[in-house]
């Protein structure tokens, strides 16, 4: 099932703590941000039951991106073998 990065709204900061006390989100640990427009945010990862969860709570969820997605495309990006390999001096034979 993926996950995503999401940006949690709620009402107040009770809502929020709410969400590791009662419903078991696993918060990013950047604090709660509070705005005048959006109300209460936090930052987590979930999956969709979880997304759904919220939702029926009374949270607005924004998605963001599916995490488990672009950490297999971030691991295309890295590099194979030793790239030192050729840079190293071979020893003389003895």
């Amino acid at each position: 099932m993926p996950r995503y990065r999401v940006t949690i709204s709620g009402p107040s900061d009770e809502a929020m703590a709410d969400l590791v006390r009662k419903l078991q989100i696993d918060v990013s640990h950047h604090g709660i941000r509070h705005d005048p427009d959006y109300g209460f945010t936090v930052d987590a990862i979930v999956d969709e039951a979880q997304i759904h969860t919220l939702e029926t709570s009374g949270y607005q969820v924004e998605r963001h991106e599916d995490v488990d997605e672009a950490g297999k495309a971030r691991q295309q990006e890295v590099g194979r073998g030793n790239r030192y390999e050729e840079a190293r001096p071979q020893s003389p034979p003895q």
